[in-house]
């Protein structure tokens, strides 16, 4: 979802963003508006491009790229870096550029795990060095991730049994255990009454269930809880409730 930030003067000056392509530099303001309060987003380079650059030709990966290297101080703009399997971004110095409204809800993005005994970008005692991770700008943090069925998590396997899409399980477990780790029967009940709702709609009968969200992306942005109002008429609710992803 795309936000408000600030844009200041400063920007239009800075020495090291001047060495940079004029779409690289777009490219950096154009993240702000995509980052959430902490400065974090998911790292999908086909998305971005399309949000940021919708009528350009622009190789956004290369874009990433080319922020996430080391500056003269020897840190990048950006930070690409992965936990579970999942891509992500933290915006460097986002403090010092942004002061989100105090309501914005708090990030949900893993946070940068530290890697201990490696050299920062500056700073680095005798003999230390980066790791080739830091270095391209991407910190690999991975662990084994156990499926519902180890976990015995009955609430994800029920879900998975009744979501028409069954497409990308790994991606959708990987975002229930972070959107949702303490599933109740309350929240599954209402999983199950707004999936009955939507299965019959036209949006998700429309060309075979083409336009349903992956799993994922409809766990990611808890699409349960847009329940309707007293107010809002049954067509206003389908239109808000289908946006596409």
């Amino acid at each position: 979802m795309a936000r408000i930030r600030y844009l200041k003067p400063e920007f239009f000056t800075d020495e090291d963003l001047a060495t940079l392509p004029f779409e690289t530099r777009l490219t950096y303001a154009g993240l702000w508006c995509y980052a959430d309060k902490s400065g974090r987003l998911e790292d999908r380079p086909q998305y971005l491009k399309a949000m940021i650059f919708p009528y350009e030709t622009v190789d956004f990966e290369k874009q990433l790229s080319c922020l996430s290297q080391p500056k003269n101080n020897g840190k990048p703009f950006i930070q690409r870096y992965e936990i579970e399997s999942r891509k992500l971004i933290q915006i460097i110095n986002w403090d010092k550029h942004q002061k989100p409204h105090h309501t914005e809800p708090e990030s949900r993005l893993p946070p940068i795990t530290p890697l201990k005994n490696k050299g920062n970008y500056k700073g680095k005692g005798k003999g230390q060095q980066d790791s080739p991770e830091l270095r391209n700008g991407l910190n690999n943090v991975k662990r084994p991730l156990k499926s519902a069925e180890q976990y015995n998590c009955p609430f994800f396997i029920e879900f998975w049994n009744i979501y028409p899409k069954k497409l990308g399980k790994g991606k959708a477990w990987e975002e229930w255990i972070r959107v949702t780790p303490k599933p109740d029967e309350k929240m599954m009940s209402q999983i199950r009454d707004v999936i009955a709702k939507l299965e019959k709609t036209e949006q998700w009968k429309k060309n075979g269930g083409q336009f349903i969200p992956y799993p994922s992306t409809w766990i990611h942005q808890r699409r349960w809880e847009d329940e309707p109002n007293e107010r809002e008429g049954e067509d206003d609710w389908k239109r808000r409730f289908l946006q596409s992803d």
